[in-house]
C-alpha cells in the first residue's frame, strides 16, 4: 500500500510538470505569433491590425504566466496607437490622450511585477513625450517624468538602441537654444544604429522595435544639418535600411518623401 502510494504520488508530480511544460510552450508559441503580428503591424501603423494584435496579447494575458511582458507588449501597442494619432496640427489630441494613459497604466502593470527591465522605463520615457500633445501646460511635470524614466532606464541598461533612439528624437525636436536640434541629434542616433547592429535580446520573445526609426530619423537628421557630405550620406544610409527593412512605412513613406524633396 505504501509503494502503491509513493506511485501515484509520483504519477502526479510527472502530470503536473507536463502540464507546466506545456503551458510554458503554450505561452512562448503565443508570444511569439503575436510578436510577430506586432511587427507587420508597427510596420504599416494599421489601427485595425494593432487593435487586432491588442487582442492576441490580452488572451495571452489568460495563460498566467510572465504577465509582465505581456502588459509591456500592451503598452507599446498603446503607444504606436497614440503616436499614428500625430499629425502636427491634425493630431487626434483625445486619442493620443487616451492610448498614451492606456500606455502608462499598463507599464505600471508591468514594472509592479519587474521593476529592472531597462524597456519598460524606455517606453515611459517614449510616452512621455506625447503629453506635450494634449498637456503642454504641464511643462515642469512632463520634464520631470521623462528625465526620471530616462535616468532610470540608463542605470539599468545603458547601451539599450532604443535609449539612445528616443534620447535622440528628443533631441532633434528640441529646439537649438536648449541644446537640440539636428546637429545634436546626429552622433545620438548614430550611436544607436551602432548599438542596434551588435544588439542581441536576452529572449526571443523581448522586444526588439525601434531599428527602423533609428536608421530613419538619422536621415532625417543628416537631411537637416546639411554639412558637406550629409546628403550623400543621408541617400546611402537610407538604401542600406530600406534594403535591411523592406517592410517599414516609416522609411518607405515619409523618410523617403523628405529625401526625395530634400536630400538630393
Amino acid at each position: 500500500m505504501k509503494n502503491f502510494s509513493k506511485t501515484v504520488l509520483l504519477s502526479a508530480v510527472i502530470i503536473l510538470l507536463c502540464v507546466n511544460f506545456v503551458k510554458a510552450d503554450d505561452f512562448t508559441d503565443a508570444i511569439m505569433k503575436a510578436k510577430k503580428n506586432l511587427q507587420a503591424s508597427m510596420n504599416t501603423y494599421d489601427e485595425k491590425a494593432l487593435l487586432k494584435v491588442r487582442g492576441e496579447f490580452e488572451r495571452i494575458l489568460q495563460l498566467k504566466k510572465n504577465e509582465w511582458i505581456v502588459t509591456y507588449y500592451l503598452a507599446l501597442i498603446d503607444y504606436t496607437i497614440a503616436s499614428s494619432a500625430m499629425g502636427g496640427e491634425n493630431s487626434d489630441k483625445d486619442k493620443v490622450k487616451k492610448y498614451t494613459e492606456s500606455g502608462f497604466g499598463n507599464l505600471e502593470k508591468s514594472i509592479l511585477v519587474r521593476d529592472d527591465f531597462a524597456d519598460s522605463y524606455i517606453l515611459r520615457y517614449a510616452l512621455s513625450f506625447n503629453r506635450w500633445i494634449y498637456e503642454s501646460d504641464k511643462m515642469n511635470d512632463i520634464i520631470a517624468q521623462s528625465e526620471e524614466a530616462k535616468t532610470k532606464s540608463e542605470k539599468l541598461e545603458s547601451d539599450n538602441p532604443r535609449l539612445s533612439l528616443m534620447d535622440g528624437i528628443s533631441t532633434y525636436y528640441m529646439p537649438e537654444m536648449f541644446g537640440g536640434g539636428a546637429k545634436n541629434a546626429v552622433p545620438i542616433l548614430e550611436k544607436s544604429v551602432e548599438l542596434f547592429a551588435k544588439r542581441v535580446e536576452k529572449e526571443a520573445y523581448y522586444p526588439d522595435w525601434g531599428k527602423d526609426m533609428a536608421y530613419g530619423f538619422l536621415v532625417l537628421a543628416y537631411i537637416k544639418r546639411d554639412d558637406d557630405g550629409d546628403k550623400k550620406k543621408a541617400a546611402e544610409l537610407f538604401s542600406k535600411a530600406a534594403t535591411e527593412l523592406p517592410d517599414s512605412s516609416f522609411l518607405k513613406g515619409f523618410v523617403k518623401k523628405e529625401l526625395d524633396k530634400n536630400g538630393k
